[in-house]
């Protein structure tokens, strides 16, 4: 069937978008049977969720082929996940059937595929990479509960062969049943937060049910405290990552996220212990070295800072971010040239960065450098208009250069942007002093 069904999808990608018609539909059939110890509520619960997975498993046929998924080198794991957060598995129909020795259920699932979105839902969910760590984790659980169920039915069957009880498999299959359920529960959370709606209560009350049905659930307490920590619910943030860890020892996203919330109450150095934690466990993952940097530069610890930027930069060499902040730790140690190659290399791959113009305009003005500080900041103000402290940079760059009347234009629109700017008011009342605007510059 997986051989025919890749030939099919083969076949329909060498076919022009019009002969298409843009949708391609996988429909998905799941005969599950019951009796025993097993209710027709349990074999509903487990039918739908194989359905869903094997049908996923086939759309994740054509998400592998898509040239965005190849490029971003998405690892075999992870396509089930990215299949599950682009498309939608809906169950379209559930009707009983009998056999002439079975009872049991049809389940029929449906993706639709619209080839003409797909492409760009696809690479937005590759720029948060995650959520598909997450939904990897349910997933993980999910199989493990689906292969329970397995071994459960196969206990079943031979306990019915053997004409004996099967009431204690009654209550396991139930605790599975509630696995399941806990488990989608997460994923209606995951599907929320997936849309950029990392604020919406309705994300901790999904995973408060699964909490409920499965309190052993450590993923979702992790979901849980990234969402209190969004909200910026710090403590309450940090207790659901102690009973994650609790749960999962080696749960690296809770470190991670834990050390995030510390962040949050101003604890960095518990921050930076719990970044060496999941460091620790996962050795090559560049967002940590990055997070950790960031906690080192707020701690006045640029040359930790760099390091760990350092290390970014070599497992992600792509990461404007991390160019960027270097350039920043190497500025505040006074290296004005290595934070302009930094801030040159953060423009390559992030060309409106603004921040980054700015930044490397304060790195010419340290060296003198100011007609380059003025194009930077000339830069800022084309990509931020109202941009208060890009005039002000520019207006005391104007100063530096002795253009007076220049500076006072730029450190008057930064007032007028931002009443309460007292550097701009200095700067304004010197350059006042310079055209011999006394009485201006007292006021200012």
């Amino acid at each position: 069937m997986r051989i025919i069904l890749a030939t099919f999808l083969t076949i329909l990608m060498l076919l022009p978008v019009s002969a298409m018609g843009e949708i391609l539909t996988i429909k998905h059939t799941v005969k599950q049977t019951f009796g025993g110890g097993q209710s027709p509520d349990d074999a509903r619960i487990s039918g739908i969720a194989k359905a869903k997975r094997e049908a996923l498993e086939k759309a994740g046929t054509y998400i592998e082929s898509l040239t965005v998924v190849q490029n971003s080198k998405v690892e075999k794991d992870e396509i089930l996940a990215l299949t599950a957060r682009v498309l939608k598995a809906e169950v379209v129909s559930q009707k009983n059937h009998a056999s002439d020795d079975a009872f049991g259920i049809e389940i029929v699932v449906n993706i639709v595929v619209d080839t003409s979105v797909l492409e760009e839902r696809v690479k937005n969910q590759l720029q948060d990479r995650t959520h598909l760590t997450q939904l990897k984790d349910t997933q993980k659980r999910e199989k493990e509960l689906l292969q329970r169920v397995a071994n459960l039915e196969e206990d079943n069957r031979q306990l019915i062969a053997e004409k004996q009880s099967t009431k204690q498999l009654k209550k396991e299959f139930q605790q599975v049943s509630d696995g399941l359920t806990a488990v989608d529960w997460v994923d209606k959370a995951l599907s929320v937060s997936a849309n950029r709606k990392y604020t919406d209560p309705k994300i901790v009350e999904y995973l408060n049910e699964a909490i409920r049905l499965k309190p052993d659930f450590a993923e979702a307490y992790g979901i849980r405290g990234l969402y209190y920590c969004g909200i910026g619910q710090y403590q309450l943030s940090i207790r659901d990552y102690d009973q994650a860890i609790r749960l999962k020892p080696n749960y690296v996203d809770a470190y991670t996220g834990r050390g995030f919330a510390y962040c949050g109450l101003v604890q960095h150095q518990r921050a930076i212990e719990d970044f060496d934690q999941a460091i620790g466990l996962k050795p090559d993952h560049a967002l940590i070295y990055s997070i950790r940097g960031d906690a080192y530069a707020y701690l006045g610890k640029h040359q930790q800072a760099i390091s760990d930027y350092d290390k970014t930069i070599h497992l992600k060499t792509d990461d404007a971010k991390a160019y960027y902040d270097r350039g920043f730790a190497y500025y505040n140690l006074g290296q004005y040239q290595q934070s302009i190659e930094d801030y040159n290399e953060a423009i390559r791959l992030q060309p409106d960065h603004a921040m980054a113009y700015g930044n490397r305009g304060n790195a010419y003005v340290a060296l003198e450098k100011h007609q380059q500080a003025i194009g930077d900041f000339n830069e800022v103000i084309r990509l931020e208009p109202n941009n208060a402290t890009a005039y002000y940079n520019r207006g005391r760059t104007y100063y530096n250069l002795g253009q007076y009347q220049q500076a006072i234009e730029d450190c008057s629109e930064a007032i007028r942007l931002k009443l309460n700017y007292a550097h701009a008011y200095f700067i304004r009342g010197l350059a006042y002093t310079k055209v011999d605007q006394y009485e201006r510059a007292i006021e200012d």
